[in-house]
């Protein structure tokens, strides 16, 4: 009877270390580092994403960890609301780049949310909270393709243009007669054109560098030449058959304040 408990309490300890070292040999790397960030924001609907940044490490086992998202309505600090994402299946580790998302509906217009994605593998947790607002309710104009320029009201024709160059974005738009002629420039994912939604200014040019370069497309940012700055704000409204830029107030950096609406046909293939 002892030999048989002395032999029964080996067989325990054996598949205890056996289950310890599966569990080591599946979390052999702590969870790496993530970007939270958001794109196509609209009134009432974002994509959450997740971007992670291997390409600098070399792993020599292999091992895997999950990524998600938390997703909170309300006060920042308050996580009673919080709605955990938990996306299906395990990422490997491995030398590159890696992204996920989430698309999020329902939401209403002119709200601050708050999200982060997150990595997880065993104990180990990663994330990278951010806040995002929705887009507000453009300004509403009778007249199409009728354009104010500090006050002075005018007749605009509106065509889809190309950039000259990556850093001016995929899609452009040009309007305007001697000396007010704006180009305005968006830049998308998959060269398409961008959604119903708010845009606001960057300075100078679409930020490429290294792995900007697609990280910031279908951002709702837009470009207008010399003339946008971080205060621009314009609307876009894409039914699929037209693109409509709508200005409410959007002012440039040369002191000009644009109002009204200008328009035009999406080609079709």
């Amino acid at each position: 009877m002892k030999k048989l408990l002395a032999f029964l309490l080996i067989i325990s300890i054996l598949n205890s270390c056996s289950e310890n070292d599966t569990s080591q040999e599946t979390q052999l790397y702590v969870a790496p580092s993530v970007r939270s960030y958001t794109t196509y924001t609209s009134e009432n609907s974002v994509t959450l994403n997740g971007f992670i940044d291997l390409s600098n490490i070399v792993f020599q086992e292999p091992d895997t960890y999950n990524v998600g998202f938390i997703f909170r309505t309300g006060s920042e600090n308050d996580s009673s609301n919080d709605q955990v994402i938990e996306l299906q299946g395990d990422v490997e580790y491995y030398n590159g780049t890696y992204t996920f998302n989430q698309y999020i509906g329902s939401l209403e217009p002119n709200t601050t949310y708050y999200y982060t994605a997150y990595t997880k593998n065993g104990s180990s947790e990663k994330d990278d909270w951010e806040v995002f607002t929705t887009s507000d309710f453009p300004c509403t104009y009778a007249q199409d393709n009728y354009l104010s320029i500090s006050g002075t009201w005018q007749n605009a024709n509106l065509e889809i243009t190309e950039p000259l160059c990556c850093d001016e974005g995929n899609v452009g738009f040009r309007f305007g007669s001697w000396p007010n002629i704006y180009e305005i420039n968006f830049n998308e994912l998959n060269n398409g054109y961008p959604n119903t939604g708010q845009y606001f200014g960057v300075d100078y040019w679409f930020d490429i560098s290294y792995i900007e370069r697609e990280l910031v497309k279908s951002t709702n940012q837009v470009l207008i030449g010399n003339d946008s700055t971080p205060e621009t704000e314009l609307f876009v409204n894409n039914d699929g058959e037209t693109i409509t830029l709508v200005f409410c107030n959007t002012i440039l950096r040369d002191g000009n304040i644009l109002n009204g609406k200008v328009s035009v046909a999406i080609p079709q293939n």
